[in-house]
């Protein structure tokens, strides 16, 4: 038996999901004296946002292991707030297409310290050697997830 059977805590299954979970949350309590009003459940569209803008929900929820129940809440509160905006797909107008606003663009750069400083703090003791194989290992992973045609 491998010993992630054995030891479920040290599995990778439980610590990506803890480290990821706990990553986001650390991130968002070093900016909480900030008045953004972020939910854990935003921070992962804004990311993919950041990356392409004018993508549907459903790519969203995918991208984001979520239903889209939480995406379309979410996708409201952060339309609330003036983050982003939707826009009907002109080519299929069931659908709309999600954007981000100027105050959600500007976002990433008030945001990309607190990320760097909990990351510096995360990966304190590590060598660049270790950090490029933990990046390495885990977008194989990603990757073999998330490729079509690849077994699930």
């Amino acid at each position: 038996m491998k010993k992630d059977a054995l030891f479920p805590n040290d599995s990778i299954v439980f610590l990506t999901n803890r480290v990821g979970r706990l990553l986001a949350n650390h991130i968002r309590q070093a900016a909480e004296h900030e008045s953004w009003g972020l939910q854990p459940q935003h921070m992962g569209i804004l990311v993919d946002l950041w990356q392409r803008e004018g993508v549907r929900q459903q790519d969203l929820a995918v991208s984001n292991i979520k239903d889209k129940g939480t995406i379309a809440r979410a996708l409201s509160s952060l339309e609330e707030a003036n983050y982003v905006v939707r826009i009907p797909d002109s080519t299929d107008k069931r659908n709309k297409l999600i954007y981000l606003t100027h105050k959600g663009k500007a976002l990433q750069a008030q945001l990309q310290p607190y990320a760097q400083m909990v990351m510096e703090q995360a990966t304190a003791g590590l060598n660049d050697k270790d950090i490029a194989i933990c990046q390495k290992v885990l977008s194989h992973i990603l990757k073999a997830l998330t490729t079509p045609g690849q077994e699930q």
